[in-house]
């Protein structure tokens, strides 16, 4: 059996990238569809208005709210899961974070105001925007608006404002096999816009190289069947996956990652489970 080996290659800001080796395609594809559509967040849920007197409908700027990016961390061990708060009352605090705004420019202001995320009043204090200048809705002089929603943790195949990650990709590991004997000028100019293979094959030997997985290899695909024919082959190797995430900043990249593996484990412990009921149910039927 293939050893497997996780490692970080990259992590900076929001993105995060791991090499994973030995794992099947299917765990890594799994990871990354989780990243996007399983992984909970916290976001605006539904609002209740009791003034509006912008000039924008109560639906569009509870759209807003909802897309507003709320840090999540602390939440994740808050408040209760999706399934556990479903049909739960806005009044319980273990499902639901309170959001208020109440926001009046004076009529004899020279000039409007653009409400922003940073102007919410948020009951929780770990739940908070992670964009502060995000705009809501513009105010002109004279105009209020006063609201009350509620922010709960939810699933990105809900509605893609729970989705944590802004991009989340699966590239197999690539490698080049290259004869420099058999490069012509057209060859050398084509690869030309992948540095470390043309210095590899500027120095005279045949080899086998690994490109980063940084690299877009659509254009080398195209030298290998046009300018550098017999010359290179690309290799896309299964064995070592990369799997980069960028946050929304709702969650930390790599918490993404982890909670992803987590989904995993309890889907296949659900599905287990079943499977034993279906069989107990079998055999008593027998």
């Amino acid at each position: 059996m293939t050893e497997q080996k996780v490692d970080i290659v990259e992590l900076s800001g929001s993105r995060i990238t791991v090499t994973m080796e030995g794992f099947p395609v299917a765990y890594g594809n799994a990871l990354r569809r989780l990243a996007l559509s399983d992984v909970p967040t916290m976001a605006v849920d539904f609002a209740y208005f009791y003034d509006n007197e912008s000039s924008v409908y109560d639906e569009i700027i509870a759209h807003r709210l909802g897309l507003v990016v709320l840090k999540s961390d602390e939440a994740l061990r808050k408040y209760g899961q999706p399934e556990e708060c479903a049909g739960a009352s806005e009044s319980d605090s273990h499902c639901y974070a309170q959001v208020y705004l109440e926001y009046e420019v004076p009529p004899s202001s020279s000039s409007g105001v653009y409400v922003k995320a940073s102007d919410l009043k948020i009951s929780d204090p770990d739940v908070k925007p992670v964009y502060p200048d995000t705009p809501i809705v513009y105010l002109a002089p004279g105009q209020r608006i006063h609201l009350a929603a509620y922010a709960r943790l939810g699933r990105g195949y809900e509605h893609g404002k729970w989705s944590p990650a802004a991009v989340s990709v699966l590239r197999y590991s690539v490698f080049v096999d290259f004869n420099p004997s058999k490069m012509t000028k057209e060859c050398l100019d084509c690869i030309s816009a992948y540095p470390d293979l043309l210095r590899a094959a500027e120095e005279g030997k045949p080899g086998r190289l690994e490109l980063s997985y940084k690299e877009n290899t659509s254009a080398l695909r195209y030298c290998e069947s046009e300018a550098c024919r017999g010359a290179l082959s690309v290799t896309y190797d299964p064995s070592k996956l990369y799997l980069t995430v960028e946050s929304t900043g709702a969650l930390e990249p790599a918490r993404i990652i982890w909670e992803a593996t987590s989904c995993i484990t309890r889907k296949t412990d659900k599905l287990l489970k079943e499977l034993d009921e279906v069989q107990v149910a079998e055999a008593e039927q027998k």
